[in-house]
């Protein structure tokens, strides 16, 4: 399935080499020692995206949308990061990422091509729109600078060159990270750079309390993390550009014991992915986001057999192979509180009513296999319960039939526009949008992209009754939020954008 992103390394494991401490409780931050972490970073192991260098004394990233690197470190309680930086070329921001509350934010000066500095996101607003935004903070290039953030139990403080630039108190709750700062590792900061070409002359981190901070050995990895980006934005340039992305897996993302995993909430949810060419991150980031909510979580497909995933779409390096926990023809919506389809062309498999054919035998399954699917579908939409889809999956949900009806007819629905499988369509070869399944149908389209507010992948997701379809794989993680959001709060049996 086509994709706009590229996917790096998978991240493993973490080897703490040295603990830095403050001297005794309530020990001031002035007090504490600074600790330089530049003989540590090694941008082979711990670059996310852009190409990074490394020389004695310096780190330094070429221009690119979206460049990031996570640092070796996991601190913990108060602390302060530093990084003394000269932005070389570019018109963009740079910046930093902190963990704050087990969650993370980025600090930027000269974001948006607007010249704002300020934290994003906070409650998913970013810069342009919170209550950090600072205007006229125009970064000077060949200047160099020291851009310091402080991090307190109750706040965040960001200085350049010693001049306050933003502050904003939080126990952590309301942070979050833009999609296009997405990280491996939710408990690791790290350097940014939008398409602007960097020296990092300094990055020193101390701790400003009694708290220990971890700096990791030079070739650790960083780990993956449940719920490692839990922002919501869809980026932080003023040019509207798809970064490289990076996978976000669960730690159970593979297991197949669906009954080792039991829904604090009280919920459960199905996933129903492809036995071929479903799409990963459609499938681990939406999971992550429920699992991370205490909903407990069942994978299908249409055998019980190893399923793989498309590649390079964000599956890692273990390949992504996953082991659905029960095969279609046993599942019982009375089971269940939701059912997500996850995308990719796999999904073409499950379409009951679609008369035409692909060029690859594997996506037009089988006829007992869609009729499974069309029974299944038409069980959630009968005891009114919700009936999910993603990217190329919606048009499981439009060739589905109930009472002779598609359930998308006249309902608000979001698709992608990147193209289908290629096969044939009304008896002749060809490849059209995704959209084509839930348009030929009867569907409402929503505008393609963000269509209300650019910063966000939430418009992305559309809650229609009890339809809920999500555009692409960036969408992802909104989708299993909004899957939670609709399964957790009281009178929300409708809702819609």
């Amino acid at each position: 399935m086509p994709h706009c992103s590229a996917f790096p390394r998978n991240f493993t494991g973490i080897a703490v080499a040295v603990l830095l401490t403050g001297q005794m409780s309530g020990v001031a931050a002035d007090d504490a020692k600074w600790q330089s972490l530049i003989p540590v970073i090694d941008p082979a192991i711990q670059a996310v995206a852009g190409e990074w260098k490394q020389s004695e004394d310096s780190v330094s990233v070429a221009a690119a949308n979206g460049a990031r690197l996570a640092l070796p470190v996991t601190p913990t309680g108060d602390y302060d990061l530093r990084v003394s930086f000269t932005r070389q070329s570019g018109q963009n921001s740079v910046g930093v990422i902190v963990v704050h509350g087990g969650r993370q934010v980025a600090v930027e000066v000269d974001a948006w091509g607007m010249n704002l500095s300020g934290l994003q996101n906070l409650s998913g607003r970013t810069i342009r729109d919170n209550e950090t935004r600072r205007p006229d903070m125009r970064l000077e290039n060949g200047r160099r600078y020291t851009l310091t953030v402080e991090v307190r139990r109750q706040r965040i403080r960001a200085l350049l060159d010693d001049t306050e630039i933003a502050a904003h108190t939080t126990d952590g709750s309301d942070l979050s990270l833009p999609d296009l700062w997405a990280m491996p590792d939710s408990a690791r900061p790290g350097l940014i750079a939008w398409n602007s070409a960097t020296v990092f002359h300094a990055v020193d981190v101390r701790s400003a309390d009694a708290g220990s901070i971890a700096i990791a050995s030079a070739n650790s990895k960083p780990a993956m993390r449940n719920g490692a980006n839990p922002g919501t934005a869809a980026g932080s340039s003023s040019t509207a550009a798809t970064a490289p992305s990076v996978a976000m897996k669960s730690p159970a993302a593979n297991r197949n014991d669906a009954s080792a995993r039991p829904g604090p909430s009280g919920k459960h949810v199905l996933i129903v992915i492809a036995n071929d060419d479903f799409f990963y991150r459609e499938y681990a980031d939406p999971r992550a986001e429920l699992e991370q909510a205490g909903i407990r979580v069942t994978v299908a497909a249409g055998r019980k057999s190893p399923s793989r995933p498309h590649r390079n779409s964000g599956e890692g390096a273990d390949g992504g192979v996953v082991t659905p926990d029960v095969p279609l023809r046993e599942v019982r919506a009375r089971d269940y509180d939701a059912i997500l389809f996850s995308g990719g062309w796999g999904a073409s498999m499950y379409q009951y009513a679609f008369t035409g054919r692909y060029n690859n035998p594997s996506y037009n399954g089988d006829r007992s296999t869609k009729a499974e699917v069309n029974r299944i579908i038409g069980e959630f939409l009968q005891q009114d319960k919700y009936v999910c889809a993603l990217c190329n999956a919606v048009s499981v949900l439009a060739w589905a039939r109930i009472n002779g009806q598609s359930p998308l007819a006249g309902k608000r629905v979001c698709a992608p526009t990147r193209e289908a499988a290629a096969g044939v369509y009304n008896g002749r070869q060809a490849q059209p949008s995704c959209r084509w399944h839930p348009e030929q149908n009867g569907a409402i389209m929503s505008p393609p992209g963000a269509v209300g507010r650019p910063d966000t992948n939430r418009d992305d997701v559309i809650v229609d009754g009890k339809i809920i379809t999500g555009e692409d794989d960036p969408s992802a993680r909104e989708m299993g939020r909004r899957i939670v959001e609709v399964l957790t709060k009281s009178g929300s049996a409708t809702q819609s954008n």
